[in-house]
């Protein structure tokens, strides 16, 4: 499963939200999400996601249809300001 580019800040944020870590390796183009008792997720810059990142977007996009567009409206604003800060 590929992330597409323009939902990666959005992900980022969401995972953020849940006290993912962040950790970008701009080398190798990819950004690794850790948790404490959680496999790390791993996003490179075209969209590829390790197995366990393709379990999480699942979980985001399960999220997106449930809670509508505010969903992901809500995630942009946060990125915006973080982006600005």
């Amino acid at each position: 499963m590929i992330c597409p580019k323009h939902l990666i800040p959005v992900f980022t944020i969401f995972n953020a939200n849940d006290d993912y870590l962040c950790m970008v390796n701009r080398g190798k183009g990819v950004a690794i999400f850790t948790k404490a008792n959680k496999p790390s997720l791993k996003v490179d810059r075209l969209g590829q996601m390790n197995e366990a990142a393709q379990k999480r977007f699942k979980l985001f996009l399960e999220l997106w249809l449930k809670h509508g567009k505010d969903f992901v409206l809500r995630l942009k604003a946060q990125a915006i300001m973080l982006k600005v800060a």
